[in-house]
């Protein structure tokens, strides 16, 4: 069975998401302490994480030695990073949302459940991948 390495591009995905993490959070405590122009930067940088993983693993699914129907492995693959890039997908829109509410001045120190929230969903996001850079790159190689 081919698989991909998991200490090439996947690595790389794992580390913009985790590096997403870190720039979120700096966002967070910026908009708590009424830091406008930080918690943009933070907001920017984290879509940017996304945007980057979503064109990784677009490389990487173009770029497989396998296609969705050469194994159960590819099957299963396929399956659970789409569903994953999904879920990111939706991550930076309500990221957006929150940076584009942010600007516009709706969020401020007194009333940002919406950053929040968002937070809470990429938070999760992440912490799915980092399971399925374990069962499937790591200990599927």
């Amino acid at each position: 069975m081919i698989t991909i390495n998991p200490w090439g591009l996947p690595l790389l995905n794992t580390a913009l998401l985790l590096s997403s993490c870190i720039s979120l959070l700096y966002a967070q405590r910026a908009i708590r302490a009424g830091l406008r122009s930080e918690t943009i930067i933070g907001l920017a940088v984290t879509i940017g994480y996304g945007l980057f993983f979503m064109n990784f693993q677009y490389y990487e699914y173009t770029h497989a030695p396998f296609n969705i129907n050469d194994s159960v492995y590819g099957s299963i693959f396929y399956m659970l990073t789409g569903l994953h890039g999904l879920h990111v997908m939706f991550g930076i829109g309500f990221l957006t949302v929150a940076l584009i509410r942010h600007i516009r001045y709706h969020l401020m120190v007194e009333n940002h459940l919406n950053l929040d929230f968002a937070a809470w969903y990429w938070h999760f996001v992440d912490a799915v991948w980092i399971l399925l850079f374990i069962a499937l790159y790591w200990w599927g190689s």
